[in-house]
Parts: C-alpha cells; structure tokens; sequence
C-alpha cells in the first residue's frame, strides 16, 4: 500500500472515531449540562473532585494498554502472527482484571480517608460508586488495543457511543432520583451511571471480538506469557509514567485549589470555583482535544507498520496530516472560546447564575489557547510512541507537570482560581514545543508539518468575524446558535478554498469523492 492510499487509510479511521466522538460528545453535552443543573457548581466540585483520583488510578492501571497491544498486534498481524496476537491479548486481559480488582477495593476502603484529604468528605460514596469502573476500563483498554491493531476502528467508535448513552441515562436518572438525599449521594448516583457504562461497553467490546475469535481461557501465569508481558510492559510502562504526570497534577490540583482558596473565600466558594473550571470549562477545552486524539489512535499501528518497513516518507506525509487536522479542528473552538466565552458558556449552560457565569466566562477565555497546545501535544505524543521513541515524551511531560505544579502554587495564593487556568496553559504549551521539538529530531525537517498553519489560523480569524452579531442583538440562544453556524459554515468554505488539505486527504474525509469533484469543477489547485 502506497503513503498516500495509507495516510487515507488512516484518515478513514479517523474520521470513524471523530464521527464517533461528536456523538458521544453531543451525548455527554446531553449528559453533562444536565448533570450541572442538578447537582450544581457545589455538586459538580464534589464530583470533579473525584475525577482526577479515579482518572490517576485507571491511567496507572490501563491507560497505556490500548497503544501497547494496538502496537504489538500490528506488529503481530503484518508478519502473519495471529495466533500470537491472540496469545498476547489473553495475557493482557488475565493481569488487568487482576489488577482492575485490587485497584477497586483499595478505592473503596480508602474511600474515606481520600475525601478528607482532600477537604471534602462528601466525595466518599462517590468513590464507592465509581470503583467497579476501575475494573470494566481495565478489560475495556485490552479489546480496543486489539481491534485499533488490526486497524479497525469500529468497535473502538461504537463502544464511546455506547458508553455515552449509557451513562446518560442511568447517571442523570439515579443523580435525579437520589438529589434528594443530598449532594454526596447524587454525586453518587451519577457515578454509578458510569460505572454501569463501562460493565456495558465491556460486554459489548467481548462480544465482537467472540464473532471472530475463539472463547478467552484466562489464566494469570507469569511463566507461560512472560515474553508477552515483557512486551507490553517494555511498551507501556513508558507511557504509562508518561501519561500519569497531567493526570497527577489534576490530582495535586484537586487538593491545592480547596484548601488554599478556602482560607479566603471559603469551602464552599472554593468547591464551586473549582467545578466551574474543571466542570463546565474544561469539558469544553477538551472537546477538540478528543478529535486529536481520535487522529492519533488511528495513526499508531500505520507509523509501527512503516517503521518496520523503515519508510520515513511514509511517516513524514502522516504526521504532517495529522499535525494539519488536529490544528484545523482545533484553531475553530480556541477562536470560539476566545472571542465569545459568555456566549458559548450561557448557551450550554443556562442554570449558571451570573456570577458563576462571568467567572466561568474569565477562565473558558484564559484557557482558550490550550486547546491548540494540547492537540498539537497528542498528536506529537502518539506519533512518538507509534515510532516505537517512548522515553522522550516522559521527560517533556513531566517539565510541563513540573510548570504546572510551581505556577499552580504561585499563582493560586496570588490571583486565585485564574492562576490554575494561567498555570495549565503554560505547562500544555512547554510540553508542546518540547515534544514538536523532540519529533522533529526524530524524524528529520518536515516542511510539509507547519504547511497551510497560517492559513488555518486566518481562517479561525474569519471564524470571529460574526460573533459580534450576537452581542449587539441581546445573544439569545437562537441567536448564538446561528451565528455559531454560520461562523462554522465560513471557517469550513474557507478551508476548503484556500486550500488547506491535499487531494488524498480529502477523499479520505465523509462525502470526500463529491468534495473533490467540486475541487476540480471550482478549479481549486490542490497537491496530490
């Protein structure tokens, strides 16, 4: 296969998980916008205290696991070694499940002495909650290493969908039904709607790989799999070290941010002002980033093929791709957040009192540019791992966790809740530059990586051009929903004519056959 008919191959898969995610988004938003008008800022400061302690334990546990078993299946399958792929797939599930156990009964019992910790005791039966999750997520990462290594990214798309709605319903339904007994135990409900997800999505992940697949006969024995084990642990351990330094500082963030704000302004403000920034703001900061992630699951197990065959150009035309997606989805949402956040935040969440909106609106403003920090960040990230380099991202994250922790101390005691903004906007774009930095020398000058980025970036300019529209006329919801429209409208018309993306690029996309037809009959000059 040619690096053209690959890099659609891999564009193709990508689009899929996008696709994928903009559902599962659009039923989070139906989830989490809700949530927030149940349990309140309060409420949801208590619930997204328990996030960054749940989200280290499954990132130590099984994060890593997808790109590692993703890797040595693809390895695997182009050699024709199917039934070591398997063998490795076993090996894996039998430690994670082990290991899913042990972690969710040690949240469970330390439950409570976590929540003190941290300064608020009603995260504890949040923790009971969400602890079998631990479990699920951990035989969860096992399949979709396996099917994102055989380049198929369907049950990987549909299982987001799935757990999306999922947690939907259950987690709203039992939030709703037991806010009635109080914070902590709505927090709770929501919780345990997640948790009934990830048992969902699992199931259903087992299911597709049994239509193919012989029955799993799970032992853990370190003696008949230690070559497996030594292989993926050679591959994940890095990246797990790796990806456990930003999920560590959300963890520091979680106990700095209440009891230093909480001398001045008290738990409860402290509690609130916390929810808001890792409530409302950041689920919209990370909405683009989840697209870039998208792109860089599909392109791992392409790059591990190519550099076993050592075909650097082949690596070079992706990566340009995919710096050149990521940055095209997300310079639209920085601009966005930039120019208008009170809009977009009074839009998704109406229950906001004003003053929770306006200090939610400074920090969605703040955090804007993160969004293209952190895009750029993943993709480098999983370019290096799929090249096999999984050392060097653990030294340039942990400078940027290093950056993080130093200003979020610094400047919490100064300007408040806006230092942590401040604080995480500096870190995401140190381990940027360090990592574009780093696979440049990896991979040698790519001119083609930074092709077409002014251009992106005149367009996200464009993309502000309407929004002063809804300002002047009051910014109704009906309103800002259509300026956004438009706006979206204009940013994408002018991606598409200047033109942004290649001719291959393009006919990986949805409607892409059409798309290029009407290239040719506008008589746009794009590069093949």
């Amino acid at each position: 296969m040619s690096g053209k008919a690959e890099s659609r191959s891999f564009l193709k898969g990508a689009t899929l998980i996008m696709l994928a995610t903009v559902l599962a988004k659009a039923l989070g938003a139906c989830y989490r916008i809700p949530l927030t008008n149940i349990l309140g800022a309060e409420g949801m400061g208590v619930y997204q205290l328990i996030y960054p302690v749940y989200s280290l334990i499954l990132t130590s546990s099984s994060g890593a696991l997808p790109v590692a078993v993703s890797v040595l299946v693809a390895s695997a399958t182009s050699e024709g070694k199917t039934e070591e792929a398997r063998k490795l797939v076993r090996s894996a599930l039998a430690a994670l499940l082990f290991a899913g156990i042990a972690l969710a009964a040690a949240l469970v019992l330390f439950s409570g002495l976590i929540g003190r910790l941290q300064g608020s005791e009603d995260t504890r039966w949040g923790y009971i909650a969400i602890a079998p999750s631990v479990f699920f997520v951990s035989g969860i990462a096992v399949f979709k290493g396996w099917f994102q290594g055989k380049a198929n990214m369907l049950p990987t798309a549909l299982s987001q969908i799935t757990e999306a709605a999922v947690r939907l319903v259950a987690g709203l339904l039992l939030a709703y039904f037991l806010s009635g007994y109080g914070i902590a135990f709505s927090v709770a409900g929501a919780l345990i709607g997640v948790s009934a997800a990830e048992g969902f999505t699992l199931l259903m992940l087992y299911i597709f790989y049994r239509k193919k697949n012989p029955p799993l006969a799970l032992r853990l024995d370190y003696r008949q799999a230690k070559e497996e084990y030594k292989a993926i642990l050679r591959i994940s351990l890095p990246i797990t070290v790796g990806s456990m330094i930003f999920p560590l500082t959300q963890f520091v963030d979680s106990f700095l941010v209440v009891n230093i704000l909480s001398a001045s302004i008290g738990t409860s403000a402290a509690t609130a002002s916390y929810g808001l920034l890792s409530g409302p703001v950041n689920t919209l900061i990370n909405l683009p980033v989840t697209f870039a992630l998208a792109v860089g699951v599909a392109v791992v197990p392409h790059l591990a093929k190519n550099r076993t065959e050592h075909d650097i150009d082949s690596i070079r035309l992706k990566l340009a791709t995919a710096v050149k997606v990521s940055v095209a989805i997300g310079v639209p949402f920085a601009a966005l957040f930039l120019a208008a956040p009170l809009e977009v935040l009074g839009f998704l969440y109406p229950a906001l009192a004003p003053a929770e909106l306006e200090e939610a609106g400074v920090l969605l403003r703040i955090s804007a540019l993160t969004v293209i920090s952190l895009a750029v960040m993943q993709i480098c990230v999983s370019v290096q791992q799929g090249l096999g380099d999984t050392r060097t991202p653990i030294i340039n994250l942990a400078v940027g966790g290093a950056v993080k922790v130093v200003l979020d101390v610094a400047l919490l005691f100064a300007i408040g809740i806006e230092g942590v903004a401040i604080a995480s906007l500096l870190a995401f774009t140190t381990s940027a530059t360090l990592n574009a930095l780093s696979l440049t020398r990896l991979t040698g000058k790519n001119p083609d990586m930074l092709k077409n980025s002014g251009v992106i970036l005149l367009c996200g300019v464009i993309i502000c051009l309407p929004v002063p529209i809804a300002a002047v006329f009051g910014g109704s919801r009906a309103l800002t929903l259509a300026v956004a429209t438009v706006a979206g409208t204009i940013y994408l018309a002018a991606l598409f004519v200047l033109p942004v993306f290649r001719k291959c690029e393009l006919l990986s996309l949805p409607l892409g056959g059409k798309l290029a037809a009407l290239s040719e009959k506008l008589k746009i000059k794009r590069a093949d």
